[in-house]
């Protein structure tokens, strides 16, 4: 991939890595180089498959982004998350693109469901506004950005896709034909912050910068970042580290392809945490792509998987709901399978405070789809 001069944009200097000890959890690596040969390609679908149906995260290396050009976005990001907050108001999302669940340019400030200290600034890959205005120092590096995201849902991404084809041994038309570009209208690249929390917020919220989810599409793709604070909530019920490791991408599963395969590829359980006591006061900037299926895709169990059959894994998860990709995301905003899943913090009446259920108008599920048994909406 091409690099560019970035004169305007000062550089970002990466925080110090943390020394503290911490309990890591250990990921399987998929290296995409192993992609262009045809029998290492069958062995890297077979790390694949079991990477996302045991763990539901990676560690992808082989990706084809240059350091030059990851260097260079971690400079945009953290140039665009450290903005003047009064600077970033024109860049904010339209109440109306919001109530339509268009999810571009930054947060609105001190909006529902988040700590007034997290903050992001989110492009569309299919954007309906041609015009859309960016930040100023933005604006000459935009056309370079954009080769990013199409090269992570072109190259990427669509490599992720062909090896789960392989794993459930269907076409890889197939499963092409639910990720067509352009028919995605919340298929979004991010630039995000996580400031520190004060004593007392971080108090308030048990210690948590986002409580313990699982992201609503189908693959979500991390820069790795110096800065320790997610956490995966591993098999054995305990929630492990993520360790930092330099130009690698994380990326994990979420709900929709749970949907697709059956509950097959679990959509992992995650959070964000308060960093360890020599990073707690560092600003904790990321990289992120969220992969979405068409907007019209049905999301029920790929037919004609002789895997999905064998394994008892191609009947609807949720019988009685089912949505295409725009009414899941919508019943995801208002609560659905959306379980308070972090059992591990106190909860004192009149201490503790839990920002991130604000606005949710549907009865959450006990568990999480095929993590547990699914509760439909009341």
């Amino acid at each position: 991939m091409a690099t560019m001069e970035n004169k305007a944009v000062p550089k970002w200097e990466p925080p110090a890595t943390t020394k503290e000890n911490l309990d890591y959890i250990d990921l399987v690596n998929l290296d995409l180089s192993k992609f262009e040969n045809p029998e290492t390609r069958k062995e890297l679908a077979r790390e694949f498959f079991t990477a996302f149906t045991q763990d539901g995260f990676a560690t992808v290396t082989g990706h084809g982004i240059s350091k030059e050009v990851w260097d260079t976005q971690m400079d945009l990001a953290n140039a665009t998350m450290t903005m003047d907050p009064a600077a970033k108001v024109p860049y904010e999302v339209t109440p109306e693109e919001d109530k339509q669940g268009i999810y571009v340019g930054f947060k609105t400030a001190g909006g529902l469901g988040f700590h007034k200290e997290i903050d992001f600034y989110n492009m569309l890959l299919s954007d309906p506004k041609v015009d859309r205005k960016h930040p100023p120092h933005l604006v000459p590096h935009y056309a370079e950005t954009q080769k990013v995201m199409l090269y992570i849902r072109d190259v990427i991404q669509r490599k992720f896709l062909i090896l789960l084809a392989m794993a459930l041994e269907i076409p890889e038309e197939a499963l092409l034909r639910t990720h067509e570009p352009g028919q995605s209208s919340s298929e979004y690249y991010r630039y995000m912050s996580y400031a520190p929390l004060t004593p007392e917020a971080t108090r308030k919220a048990r210690g948590l910068f986002m409580p313990a989810h699982a992201d609503w599409g189908t693959f979500s793709i991390l820069f790795s970042q110096p800065v320790c604070a997610l956490q995966i909530l591993h098999k054995s019920g305990v929630f492990k580290w993520v360790e930092y490791k330099p130009y690698t991408l994380i990326v994990n599963i979420g709900q929709a392809l749970e949907l697709m395969t059956g509950g097959l590829f679990p959509a992992t359980i995650h959070r964000v945490v308060t960093p360890p006591p020599d990073q707690v006061n560092s600003l904790r900037v990321g990289i992120y792509y969220f992969s979405r299926p068409n907007d019209d895709y049905t999301l029920l169990p790929f037919e004609d998987s002789p895997v999905l059959e064998k394994l008892g894994k191609d009947k609807p998860l949720d019988s009685l709901a089912t949505y295409n990709t725009v009414q899941f995301l919508e019943a995801k905003k208002h609560g659905y399978l959306k379980p308070d899943l972090d059992f591990d913090r106190p909860r004192e009446n009149g201490v503790h405070s839990d920002p991130f259920r604000e606005g949710d108008t549907f009865a959450p599920t006990d568990k999480l789809l095929a993590t547990i048994a699914v509760k439909t909406i009341s």
